[in-house]
């Protein structure tokens, strides 16, 4: 625990900690504020991981969406894929029966 301090507080630990809050942290707040994960939707771990897997699988997608779109790489299975996945979050969204 002690040398990875060591590493985190030298110059080149610093400024590779900097980056942090453009990648790692940037991905949680997006999930968070763009996704509804500020909140859970559902009860029971199972159900909560289930929407988490499916958010993060969601954004994953549109990520590699992205890449392949600016590559010019973009086939029609993504596009299918990413409908897909799309709605089964909106499937997901219907409110819980004990909570209604």
């Amino acid at each position: 625990m002690e040398q990875a301090e060591d590493v985190r507080h030298s110059p080149q630990g610093k400024e590779i900690y900097k980056l942090r809050k453009e990648t790692i942290e940037r991905v949680f707040a997006d999930a968070k504020v763009k996704h509804g994960l500020r909140f859970t939707q559902y009860r029971g771990l199972a159900r909560l991981k289930m929407q988490v897997l499916l958010t993060f699988s969601c954004m994953n997608l549109k990520k590699l969406a992205k890449w392949k779109r600016i590559k010019g790489l973009f086939p029609q299975i993504f596009r299918c894929m990413c409908v897909m996945i799309t709605n089964l979050k909106l499937r997901m969204k219907k409110p819980h029966p004990a909570t209604s």
